[in-house]
């Protein structure tokens, strides 16, 4: 009995040991590296979880959509980013007008005031075949009544058999740079020392009895369009052009007479029957244009506007750049030409028919907004 206990002590011992050498095996089998033919075919098990096949052949895959279409409200966004930045360069890339390299007079951008008083489409010369307003031209046949019954478009036949249609191109144009100087006859040019300065200009407009010898220093001595009107009349030089400021139809008579029979000898007073000048070269200021001054720049002030505020805007819409030169009093206040001592030469002022006062602040306020350069 006691051996019997003895042999099942033993055996249980035994299967106890047996067990713990099969458990230790396993283990050993678990945690001994992998073979390279398990790795290689564990890995490819791997891929074949995890990459997706092309169930077509990548050369007639269909390309993908434009981004466009992707995303649509992204890539407006970045147009319109682009375009803003793009917007300063197209201001900087904004084409003048005319071919001057800093400004432009008919350039309206630059000044609110002057495009206001400013209108591009307004003819200032007269042509052989005009569109007259009806009342402007009434107004400009009120100005001054005279003449010999004729109607407008008689006179203007006679006279452009006497003078050239002018086919002169006032409008502005990007390959050139048309720089004008406009000579008042202002007592402020004396000693001014502006000759050189005058006469570096393309264009050079003078008027009425406007003198240059023994004058040159201040004034210069180069002329290309001379104003004038009948009572003002003078001589001009071959390659200048006359310039007519008509107030009255019968100033229209007169340049046809001057310039050929010189049968017209008086006016409201006597005039300068015959005058030197080159016939293919004559301009004839518009009517209508006086009324557009009268209008626009100098707002009714005094019943038309004078000879040297017309010879100012006439530049300013056949001009690209516009100099002004001896307008208004001289330094001691005193209204009077520089090439005479006279007391009575600013009488018009209190005549009532040009506002000199208001003119000169249009004048100065040209200079201020940029579109003239003032040299008092």
């Amino acid at each position: 009995m006691f051996i019997r206990r003895k042999l099942c002590v033993v055996v249980a011992i035994a299967a106890f040991l047996l067990l713990m050498l099969a458990s230790q095996g396993i283990q050993r089998r678990h945690l001994l590296p992998l073979s390279a033919a398990q790795l290689n075919s564990r890995a490819t098990a791997s891929n074949r979880e995890t990459v997706v096949e092309p169930t077509v052949a990548p050369s007639v895959l269909t390309p993908p959509p434009p981004s466009s279409t992707i995303q649509p409200e992204a890539d407006e966004e970045e147009a319109d980013e682009e375009e803003e930045q793009q917007q300063p360069v197209k201001d900087f890339q904004y084409q003048m007008p005319c071919g001057c390299s800093k400004s432009c007079i008919s350039d309206l951008k630059a000044s609110a005031w002057f495009s206001e008083h400013y209108n591009p489409d307004q003819q200032p010369i007269l042509r052989a075949k005009n569109n007259f307003d009806p009342d402007e031209l009434a107004w400009w046949l009120g100005l001054q009544r005279s003449g010999s019954g004729q109607t407008l478009e008689e006179v203007m036949a006679k006279m452009f058999e006497v003078i050239s249609p002018p086919t002169v191109d006032t409008r502005p144009d990007p390959t050139r740079c048309r720089k004008c100087a406009v000579v008042g006859n202002s007592g402020n040019l004396q000693g001014s020392g502006h000759g050189r300065l005058i006469d570096s200009h393309s264009f050079i407009i003078r008027m009425n009895k406007a003198v240059t010898r023994g004058f040159e220093r201040d004034v210069g001595n180069r002329t290309t369009h001379h104003f004038m009107y009948p009572e003002s009349a003078v001589d001009v030089r071959h390659g200048v052009s006359l310039v007519l400021l008509p107030f009255k139809l019968r100033d229209l008579e007169w340049l046809t007479s001057a310039l050929s029979t010189g049968h017209i000898k008086m006016t409201y007073m006597r005039v300068k029957n015959k005058v030197e000048a080159d016939k293919d070269k004559v301009l004839v200021v518009n009517p209508v244009f006086f009324k557009y001054v009268h209008d626009h720049w100098t707002e009714h002030h005094g019943r038309y506007p004078s000879t040297g505020m017309l010879a100012i805007i006439f530049a300013l819409h056949t001009c690209d750049q516009v100099s002004v030169f001896g307008y208004g009093a001289d330094k001691q206040g005193n209204w009077h030409h520089y090439w005479e001592e006279n007391r009575y030469a600013g009488a018009f002022r209190k005549t009532g028919v040009h506002s000199a006062d208001f003119e000169t602040e249009v004048i100065h306020t040209l200079a201020k907004e940029g579109k003239i350069k003032l040299y008092l």
